[in-house]
This record gives structure tokens, sequence and C-alpha cells, in this order.
């Protein structure tokens, strides 16, 4: 492997970082501060949700979904972590959630009968935190209801898999049950900073796991590798890009740490425990990435994620980004969130909530709203936007409408700053500074009715560090404002 030099790979991402002009982007309100930025995971966003009868979901579902499974159980806590988890339960709190699930999937088998699978996700909390017994009740039940003969399956696995005497033999029953893809949280090879994170993993484990997969003959490995965590330095950030690049990895999910009061690591900001990359640090560890991944012959996909493989980074992505609005993602399990039927919803989040709900016989939708023309025009151009781009012709022919009329303002304002293009064959993209600034850009997209929304649900909070809302709601609108603010919320 022939991968530029620290000094190279430094001195490169300096000089690309000078094409940031964060005082300018500040000034317009288009350069978000690191406490508040973050990516739109649903538009609209939780907090501008209601009440949503959940027979509505299956009133025009999709011929073709993808669908994610939440298995929500840890060993210990992550620092950065907000998704919804239980630590150590019982075997028998486990028996129990995963025979919620089977029955929550029973409610939809009609409407679901004869859909395409494309895609199926098992998530978490951690996944792989299932003994081999209760793998095999999870697949059992799965294939049972859904053909993912032709579906791309994937699977996150922790590296403290490795430890477990079973291991090989858990990665067989996944392999039997039909993952083809595995998705390995690694964030960092710095040993102190996994420590700070407690991530309950050491680097030797994730280079058993490489090993074990690399045995077993998986071909499709993507890591999960993060920037701006506590007590990293340049120098230690490019020390894991090149550890595991040479360890043979292939495809990479690189993103920035992104900051929610409900979450230890956000304390730690506010009180100024740890060392954290400030905004232009930030930019130089993501220019480092871009150029050495490049420089390796890596392609780069949807707006985190890498591949040296011809095919896509995965199918999930590209369905998830450049779909557009006609595929539905069905979720199922605490706290997984959807897209069916022209409507965004959320599954209870809490867990107890969940179970109680479907073991009544219920569809456990805690939050939801039907999408109007409007939203899904806007839901379009975020998503997109961080992908392939927006083909204007193409965009006309399903709105009926002009992206460069609907959206005059908008685009005028982030031309004029350097954050979105439009190329000679009318593709409508992200700039190099636009997707360093992807949150900011997606918060021009939003209407002025659905901020309305956000602002007085997240004005009844009174406690964002425990509020459910608070914690699942993925988007940078109503975050927490100056860093005097931040440091009170965080507190």
């Amino acid at each position: 492997m022939n991968a530029p030099s620290y000094s190279e790979a430094l001195e490169f991402a300096i000089d690309r970082s000078y094409e940031i002009n964060l005082d300018m982007l500040r000034s317009r309100n288009l350069h978000l501060d690191t406490h508040n930025d973050y990516l739109v995971g649903t538009y609209p966003p939780l907090k501008a949700m209601g009440d949503l009868d959940a027979e509505r979901l299956l009133n025009k579902v999709a011929s073709s979904i993808d669908l994610y499974f939440h298995i929500p159980f840890c060993n210990q806590y992550c620092t950065f972590c907000h998704f919804a988890k239980e630590i150590n339960p019982s075997s028998e709190r486990v028996e129990r959630y995963l025979a919620a699930l089977n029955k929550e999937m029973s409610w939809s088998d009609a409407a679901l009968a004869g859909r395409d699978v494309e895609t199926a996700f098992f998530g978490g909390g951690t996944p792989s935190f299932l003994t081999n017994h209760q793998l095999k009740t999870l697949f059992d039940m799965t294939n049972q209801r859904f053909d993912l003969s032709r579906a791309e399956v994937s699977f996150e696995l922790h590296p403290s898999l490795v430890r477990h005497a079973d291991a090989a033999d858990r990665i067989s029953t996944l392999l039997r049950g039909g993952v083809n893809r595995f998705v390995l949280g690694v964030q960092s090879l710095d040993r102190s900073i996994l420590r700070i994170l407690n991530r309950g993993h050491g680097v030797e484990e994730v280079i058993q796991i490489v090993k074990l997969l690399n045995e077993m003959g998986v071909e499709n490995l993507s890591l999960d590798l993060m920037y701006g965590l506590p007590q990293q330095t340049l120098r230690s950030w490019y020390d894991s890009i090149i550890g595991l690049l040479d360890m043979g990895i292939e495809k990479f999910n690189v993103f920035p740490l992104m900051f929610k009061s409900t979450d230890p690591v956000a304390r730690h900001l506010a009180r100024g425990r740890y060392q954290f990359a400030g905004a232009k640090e930030r930019i130089i560890m993501h220019f480092m990435a871009e150029h050495i991944l490049t420089k390796l012959g890596y392609r780069h996909g949807p707006i985190f994620y890498w591949t040296k493989r011809s095919q896509p980074h995965s199918v999930q992505q590209r369905r998830k980004y450049d779909s557009w609005n006609d595929n539905n993602l069905v979720p199922f399990g605490v706290g997984g969130f959807g897209y069916m039927s022209q409507c965004q919803f959320y599954n209870e989040a809490d867990l107890d909530r969940y179970l109680s709900r479907v073991e009544a016989g219920e569809k456990p939708v805690w939050k939801g709203v039907v999408l109007s023309q409007d939203d899904l025009m806007r839901r379009t151009l975020m998503f997109a936007l961080r992908s392939s781009g927006v083909l204007l012709s193409r965009f006309e022919r399903e709105f009926g409408v002009s992206v460069e009329k609907y959206f005059c303002r908008e685009l005028e304002i982030l031309r004029e700053a350097g954050l979105v293009c439009i190329s000679n064959d009318g593709v409508l993209s992200l700039t190099a500074a636009g997707n360093i600034n992807a949150g900011a850009v997606s918060l021009q997209f939003f209407s002025d009715n659905v901020l309305e929304r956000v602002a007085y649900n997240d004005s009844r909070i009174t406690d964002k560090r425990t509020d459910l809302l608070e914690k699942h709601d993925y988007s940078p609108a109503a975050r927490y404002g100056s860093s005097a603010e931040m440091q009170a919320v965080f507190r």
C-alpha cells in the first residue's frame, strides 16, 4: 500500500481547508457550530411530528421495500450513542423482545405480501449482543415472513464479539440467515480514545474480528470511523485511517462526531473535560481522509461513504438517498423510524411502552406525519444532495415544477456561498464546502411550517438531557444556539 505520508496528507488538507470561508458562512448562518451541527435523518423531523393513525401506513405501500430491525441491547453505554438501547438485559428480557418483534411483523403481513425486499438492515444497539440461539430465532422468524434471497442484508457487529468462544458459530448463523454485508463499528484505533468513548473493545479485537471475517469468506465489510472525537489529534486520526487500510478494508463510513445533550460526550464538551477539535481542525480531518482514500483508489459515495470496489458502497444507502420517495423503509423494533405510504414516522422509543403496545396487538407508532407535496420535494432535495445529486429534469418530471423556480431563494443563497453548483448536464450537487456544511444546507430547505412546529415542540421540553424527543430527533433544527446556551443546556 502506497498511502500518502502524514505530512503529505496534512499539507493537502490544510491547503484545502482554506477554501472553506468559515467567517463568511457564519455571517450568513450557513455554518453550524460543532455542538449544533447534525444531519437530517428524517424530514419532517421528529419534533415536527404529531399523532398518526398506524393504519395510514398501509394505504399506499411501494412495490419494493427496505426493512430495518432494531436490536436495542448492549454490553456497555458508549458515550456518544443516543439510539434506543438497554444495557445487559436478562435473557428473559431479550426473549420477550424477540417475541414482540415477531408480533409487530405480523401486523403488516397482508400489506407487505408480494413486495420485493431490496435491503434489510439489523442495527442497534448491538445486534451481535444476541446469543447464537437468539440469532437463529431472529432469522428464522424474519425469513418466514420475507424473502431475503435477493436482498442486501446488513448486520452490525461489535468487535468484542471475538471474545466469545462461539464467535465463528454466530457469524455462520448470520451467513446462513442471509446476511451478505457486515458493518463494524470501530470509530478509532487510538486505545485512549476508545476508553474515553467506553467502546468496550480494543484495537486487538478489531484486528481479530476482521481476520475472522476474512477467514470465513466475508467479502462485503464496511467499517465506521469517526473524527472530532475527544483527545483526538490530527496524527491519531491519520494513524487510525492507515491502520484500517493496512487491514485491507475496502469500504468505510467516515463521519464527524455529532452531539446530543442526552449523551455523556456532550457534557464532556460543555464542561471542557477533554480536548475536542474545533471547526477548522474537523475540516482538516475531513480533507485528510479524502486525500488518503482518493489517492488509494477509493470512490466517494453518499456523503460519508467510501468504497474501493466497483459495486456501490451499499444498496441500502443508494436506496435511502437516490430512490427519492418511491421506496418504503419499514422499521421493526423500539426506536425505529420509517417512511411508508408517504408518511414519516417513529416507533415508540421507550422499550417498556414498545413492549406493552405490541403485546396488546398494536402497531407501536409513537409519532408521525403525512407528507405534503411540498414536504416530499424538500425531502427529495435534502437526501439526493447528499449522494449523486438532483437531476433537475427528473425533479421536474416527478413534481411538475422546476427546482430552480420553486427553490429560487434557497438556491441563490447557497450558490452565492459556494455550497451548491449545477453541472453542465443539469445535476444540482453539493460542492466540497457544501459537503462539510451539509447540515446547514439541509436547514435552508426546511419549510416555515415545519420550523414552527419544531420550535413549538422544542419549547415544551423541560429537560433536554432526558427527553425522548430531544434524544431521537435527528436534525439540525432547534438545537442549542450559542456556545454559552449550549453549555447551560448540556450541563
